[in-house]
């Protein structure tokens, strides 16, 4: 064993660390969001769209009162490992006005509650992860 296989070693654990580790963190991000938003017909919490790469344009008519559909996309559809931008849309006229508090359900919104929360699990996580 010598150095570059120590270097490979080092590389090889610190990308599985960051890859796993910006999956959590963007799965945890994500279905916060989703939970946390308001629930009257189930249309809020259905047009939360995931997509890699770019922002989903446009509403869906999906109902999803529990959020597990939009949940399963999340999953579905984030990418396994770090490097790609991961997009969380949700194109509906009233959604700022929810993210601004307007619903008793979520006064704190559900967005910026929910960075502040994934922001102190990633620097956790991090932490745990020192390589």
């Amino acid at each position: 064993m010598g150095f570059s296989d120590d270097i490979r070693r080092f590389t090889t654990k610190t990308t599985e660390a960051h890859n796993k580790i910006t999956r959590v963190a963007t799965l945890e991000l994500f279905s916060g969001v989703i939970k946390a938003t308001p629930v009257d017909t189930g249309r809020a919490r259905g047009n939360w769209q995931t997509a890699p790469g770019s922002p989903v344009a446009g509403e869906t008519e999906r109902l999803d009162k529990s959020g597990g559909e939009a949940i399963a996309e999340v999953q579905a559809k984030t990418p396994e490992g770090a490097g790609q931008v991961t997009y969380l849309s949700n194109n509906l006229p009233y959604i700022m006005t929810l993210e601004e508090g307007s619903s008793s359900q979520a006064p704190e919104g559900m967005v910026k509650r929910n960075m502040d929360r994934v922001q102190k699990m990633v620097e956790a996580a991090a932490r745990k992860n020192r390589v």
